[in-house]
């Protein structure tokens, strides 16, 4: 009888334990990652300029909750480009000095888009990729290089 309470009390303490360390708060935005959509500017064939908002809690990067190994673009002519189309997460500036984007004090990311085409409609797409969680995109962003062909 006295191994049947204490054996109840156990398993009783670990539901507790389980319960206790297993809820999340659904508010809480820790672990995530959003990107705005880009903003597309200086906009002249062969190159634009693209910026985004990046969202993500300072600690969960100074934890490790969340580890960013890149950031930057990728566009095409089709919605919803992805890494494995054109993409900018570094880029050589004006003195050839290789520049890796990252977000600034405010949390923006920017980069030059290259070898666009003079009447064509792009997609842009800001990405992160996140280890060991795979890759974050924000919404598509449509822009037109001159005027398109009708």
């Amino acid at each position: 009888m006295k191994l049947n309470k204490l054996f109840y009390g156990f398993m009783l303490g670990c539901a507790m334990l389980i319960g206790i360390t297993a809820c999340d708060d659904d508010e809480s935005s820790s672990g995530e990652l959003t990107l705005g959509a880009p903003v597309i500017t200086e906009i002249a064939a062969p190159t634009a300029e693209a910026s985004a908002l990046v969202n993500v809690s300072k600690s969960d990067l100074e934890l490790g909750v969340i580890r960013v190994m890149a950031y930057g673009f990728c566009y095409g002519t089709t919605p919803s480009p992805t890494i494995y189309q054109n993409t900018v997460s570094s880029y050589l500036d004006e003195e050839g000095v290789s520049v890796t984007v990252l977000p600034d004090k405010d949390g923006k990311i920017s980069a030059p888009l290259a070898d666009l085409e003079d009447n064509t409609v792009y997609y842009v797409r800001a990405f992160a990729t996140l280890y060991p969680n795979g890759v974050v995109y924000s919404p598509d962003t449509k822009v037109t290089v001159g005027t398109p062909a009708e």
